[in-house]
């Protein structure tokens, strides 16, 4: 169903509930709930927020392993991901590298290979929570020249790898998101080289170290990779599958509490009544939209002035290298909020690229995907490489299903300029006459959100004295 709902599920979104049903929205109805059941719902709710970064990486290694990418495997796209590639706000200009590994039975050893003339290959290894260990490659702690990065369980007193850097990871799993950097763009030429470049990574349990170790590469081109957690009342047991499997941090110790509260204990079965079950059902849908309302309209700061543009992470980002750890607390609500958005860490936040986020009209509307609407980019955008404006459905905040294309850029020879050397790119289910070349299709029956990227951005734009414009209604 899309987010048009049923007169009943309306009734029930005024009540301040968003339920996967109508029929759910009969079973739980938080107004006529008594105390005992209230405090469930809304520790459910908060249980789902504070496990979104985990949730993020469950179902994207769930998807590598269905896609045949399993512990240790490389998975890679041999051409640029198209729309099948289902996770938070993905680009379309350069094709995704996957690895993931788990280190309860021993060191992993993870090795980058060499730049070579024209191609490198940039991203970061992280833990089960997105928590950034390091950038790797290319513009990571090897800077291209190559590395073995040797994964460690806290505590860690046992053999090391000569020349490796020791890197101690605090959960049980860990992954890397890894991109390559094409000179010349994503030809066919190009492609293949990257894809032979990325062919010498290797992961690899440090107790193989010196053997000939023999790493699985993995096609996923084309391949539907569903990552995008799916928040209905199935998400519960998704979290007690992986408090189960992982290390509880200190930080989460009360919150282990709050999940014993709602039917989730890490060495108890999970067996939720029908009655629990119903309070998940509607929960989980309302920690989703409780986090896209956070996300787009709260917590990230607006750009420009009067206009509706913000910052692609909340403040705290960088600050905390991602964590949203302070002295004296955990934010959790603005890390979950920013774990719907987006998959993947940086633990150097650099200037290289700059992103916004755009999901409302100037009136404060959600984007409608039934909706026309009309944005005119500026001309002379203060941009040393390109800049690129991606449509995302907003519940999934991954790609529309079965639409292309997603972006348009400022290198693509087919889109027509104004006499002054702006851009208007139109957004709509049909194309407006004339305009195929600058139309990005939508969803009729779904929401839908922007991110504008601009790679190596000009000080003009990260100081915001250049300004975006706000999107125009069409219709």
């Amino acid at each position: 169903m899309g987010w048009r709902r049923s007169l009943g599920a309306i009734k029930a979104l005024v009540l301040g509930v968003i339920v996967a049903t109508a029929s759910h929205a009969e079973d739980f109805d938080p107004s006529n709930a008594n105390t005992a059941d209230r405090m469930t719902y809304h520790r459910a709710v908060d249980a789902a927020v504070w496990a979104m970064p985990l949730m993020n990486f469950k179902f994207y290694i769930d998807a590598l392993a269905r896609a045949g990418v399993g512990p240790n495997d490389i998975g890679y796209n041999s051409k640029v991901q198209d729309w099948r590639f289902q996770t938070a706000t993905p680009n379309n200009t350069t094709p995704y590298i996957h690895a993931y590994w788990n280190i309860k039975d021993g060191p992993v050893v993870f090795e980058m290979p060499a730049s070579v003339e024209g191609i490198g290959i940039f991203g970061t290894v992280m833990d089960a929570w997105q928590s950034p260990l390091d950038d790797v490659g290319s513009k990571g702690r090897d800077r291209g020249l190559g590395a073995k990065y040797l994964l460690v369980p806290p505590n860690y007193d046992g053999p090391l790898l000569r020349n490796a850097l020791v890197y101690e990871q605090g959960t049980n799993f860990g992954f890397a998101v890894l991109r390559p950097i094409i000179a010349g763009g994503p030809t066919e030429e190009n492609l293949a080289r990257a894809t032979a470049l990325t062919k010498q990574i290797k992961v690899y349990p440090l107790s193989e170290a010196g053997e000939e170790a023999a790493t699985n590469y993995v096609d996923v081109y084309g391949v539907p990779l569903e990552m995008t957690p799916k928040m209905d009342g199935g998400v519960y047991g998704h979290i007690h599958e992986m408090i189960g499997e992982e290390v509880v941090l200190d930080r989460d110790l009360a919150m282990m509490g709050a999940l014993a509260r709602i039917g989730i204990k890490r060495n108890d079965p999970f067996e939720p009544d029908a009655k629990l079950q119903a309070i998940y059902d509607v929960a989980g849908p309302e920690a989703l939209e409780y986090m896209i309302d956070q996300y787009h309209r709260v917590l990230n700061p607006f750009v420009f002035e009067g206009k509706k543009w913000s910052a692609l992470v909340p403040n705290g980002s960088r600050e905390t290298e991602w964590s949203y750890e302070y002295p004296s607390y955990y934010d959790y609500v603005a890390r979950g909020a920013l774990y719907y958005a987006i998959i993947t860490s940086v633990k150097n936040y650099g200037t290289a690229t700059y992103y916004l986020d755009l999901a409302e009209t100037p009136d404060g509307e959600w984007l409608d995907g039934n909706r026309n609407y009309k944005i005119t980019v500026p001309a002379n955008v203060p941009v040393r490489d390109f800049w690129s404006i991606t449509t995302y459905d907003l519940e999934t905040a991954s790609y529309l299903r079965d639409i292309e294309p997603s972006t348009i850029d400022s290198n693509m020879a087919s889109v027509v300029k104004n006499d002054d050397g702006s851009v208007d790119i139109f957004f709509g289910p049909k194309a407006p006459e004339g305009k195929e070349s600058n139309w990005l299709p939508t969803n009729p029956e779904r929401r839908f959100f922007l991110l504008a990227r601009f790679y190596g951005p000009e000080p003009s734009l990260l100081d915001s004295s250049f300004e975006l414009n706000d999107m125009e209604r069409t219709d």
